[in-house]
């Protein structure tokens, strides 16, 4: 499996961050955006992509990615 973090700036333009090779790493990447981003304008979410192509796209819970919350 693959991990992927999706970006979408502004919740308009989509990108992709990655791969990451474990999902902590990748949770800490969304954090250290979130932590960058303090008016909360971009959507963040995981993107597992398994071994047969089958993609997988999932939110994160807010205390994963809001400084304030940790």
């Amino acid at each position: 499996m693959t991990r992927w973090l999706v970006v979408v700036e502004d919740d308009l333009e989509p990108r992709l961050e990655g791969p990451f090779k474990s999902d902590k790493l990748r949770v800490d990447a969304a954090y250290e955006h979130r932590s960058k981003d303090l008016q909360e304008r971009d959507g963040l979410f995981r993107l597992d992509i398994s071994a047969s192509g089958s993609p997988r796209i999932s939110p994160f819970i807010s205390r994963e990615v809001n400084p304030e919350l940790t």
